[in-house]
Parts: structure tokens; C-alpha cells; sequence
């Protein structure tokens, strides 16, 4: 007889597998899909994507679903902002970034090669938060004053 957690854990597992990309919150591996351009700034396309796919550590990638917003011809990604470790350098995909800033994030269908540098001017991290707050509804009376929460900017390689 198969034990329901074994059948689900193989299921997981080849799933995983057949998908490359993470699912739901298990991380998953390098992403597929169409290549999108190099020099991407009109990204009007991705108004309606909720979630994006972001793809670190490019010699064993290694992807999660994330958050994004766009600004202009820019592209931001952040830590967590309402789930997981409060602490952003607990995130695996932000240690892979620490050592390798190339990272490749999947649009819907279309994956674009990205270098993730973090945001550290005040004006802009401001502007990219409270564009990711309105797009994802997070009034600022819901912030966790204990979440310190890292803003990437995805540049073209």
C-alpha cells in the first residue's frame, strides 16, 4: 500500500521536475519559456502578471515566484513583504544574488536576463515600495514594523 505523504512527495517531486520552475513555495530550477530582449524597457505587457519567476545562481539555478513591479523602463523585485523570514538575508534567492548578481526573470511566457542591484537610494526604493504596495494592496496600516523588506532593481545585463 502507498502512503498518502510518499505519493504526494513523488507527485512534488516530478512535477518539479517536468515544470523547472518553482511551485507555489518550493523553489524550483532554471526557467523556460520564450527569450525576451536584452534591452526590454516597455513592459506593458506584464501589467496583468501577478507573480513573476525569479531565477538565481546561474552555474545550479535555482528560481522562486516573487513579487515584481514595473516602473518606467525599470523592473523591481522585493524581499518578502508580508510571508516568510522578516529578515531578508534568510532568503536563499538574496544569498545567491550576494554572490552573483545575474539573475533571469519569467515574465509569463517570456524570460529576460536581468542583473539584480539592490536599491539603496531613498527616493526610489520609496517609489518602487509604494508602487509593489498598490499593485499587491498592502495599506501602509498593514506594514509588520518588524519585516525590513529589500527592493531590487532588475537592470539589462
Amino acid at each position: 500500500m502507498i502512503r498518502p505523504f510518499a505519493l504526494f512527495s513523488f507527485v512534488l517531486v516530478l512535477f518539479s521536475a517536468l515544470a523547472c520552475g518553482p511551485i507555489g513555495p518550493f523553489p524550483g530550477g532554471r526557467l523556460r519559456g520564450e527569450i525576451g530582449a536584452p534591452d526590454q524597457t516597455d513592459w506593458a505587457f506584464a501589467a496583468e502578471i501577478e507573480n513573476a519567476q525569479l531565477e538565481t545562481r546561474p552555474d545550479k539555478p535555482h528560481s522562486v515566484n516573487t513579487w515584481f513591479v514595473a516602473l518606467g523602463p525599470a523592473l523591481y523585485v522585493p524581499t518578502s513583504m508580508i510571508l516568510g523570514p522578516k529578515d531578508p538575508t534568510r532568503r536563499g534567492w538574496v544569498a545567491n544574488v550576494d554572490v552573483d548578481s545575474r539573475v533571469r526573470i519569467r515574465l509569463g511566457e517570456r524570460v529576460f536576463d536581468r542583473t539584480a542591484t539592490r536599491v539603496h537610494d531613498e527616493s526610489e526604493y520609496t517609489s518602487a515600495r509604494e508602487a509593489l504596495e498598490a499593485k499587491y494592496e498592502i495599506a501602509v496600516e498593514d506594514r509588520d514594523p518588524e519585516r525590513v523588506i529589500w527592493i531590487y532593481r532588475l537592470d539589462p545585463r
